[in-house]
């Protein structure tokens, strides 16, 4: 595939999108060294370290991240570590590393290892910060940091990385599959209306489905 085509695959017919460290990048801008939103194919587990030139080990980055990476498998952009680890498929993924997520993970869902975020959608514990897989997750600021939530645990809850993306910092906002969602004071809101069952019993906030 030509660089174009590995666009597509990668984000369809969208002009822009993000990689995975959240650093804007443009269609137009392959190869572009001197362009704010430019971007590389780079392998992911690199050649040198064991990594092959198949097609499962090559993904989009923005030239930024790549040349803070420098190659290695263990690194930090903008203060968040990085690691290549195997996949569990035969191949290998960049994972966030970070304990503090996992102690989240098991505060909000005990013992379990499999869950489903306020949409529905399922999550797997091992997939923390996975962006490629169809089980990846992240924390979320329930009441969004600009609409004047707090970074504390109570304000936090996990979903999914596609989850996270259409929320984003909207206090409403309508998921890919029509379902439209709302921030509400959990004080206010019988625990029934909490969306999809999700414990927000020490929350300040909860999300509910408006029909």
């Amino acid at each position: 595939m030509n660089a174009s085509d590995w666009w597509v695959n990668s984000f369809g017919y969208a002009l822009e999108a993000k990689d995975y460290t959240g650093q804007l990048i443009k269609k137009a801008a392959f190869d572009q060294k001197g362009s704010n939103y430019g971007w590389i194919l780079e392998y992911i587990l690199p050649l040198d370290k064991g990594g092959t030139k198949s097609s499962d080990n090559i993904w989009i980055v923005s030239n930024r991240a790549h040349n803070l990476r420098d190659g290695r498998v263990t690194y930090t952009i903008d203060n968040i570590m990085y690691q290549v680890q195997k996949d569990g498929k035969g191949g290998h993924a960049v994972y966030k590393k970070g304990n503090t997520k996992i102690s989240f993970w098991e505060k909000e869902f005990g013992d379990a290892t499999v869950a489903e975020d306020f949409t529905g959608r399922e999550i797997h514990k091992g997939a923390y910060g996975q962006e490629g897989s169809r089980f990846g997750w992240d924390t979320d600021h329930i009441m969004p940091l600009s609409r004047g939530g707090t970074n504390a645990e109570s304000n936090k809850q996990i979903v999914h990385i596609d989850t996270n993306d259409e929320k984003g910092d909207k206090t409403t906002f309508v998921s890919n599959d029509g379902c439209q969602y709302q921030v509400r004071k959990t004080s206010n809101t019988d625990e029934d209306y909490w969306a999809n069952g999700y414990d927000y019993s020490d929350k300040k906030y909860c999300m509910v489905e408006i029909y």
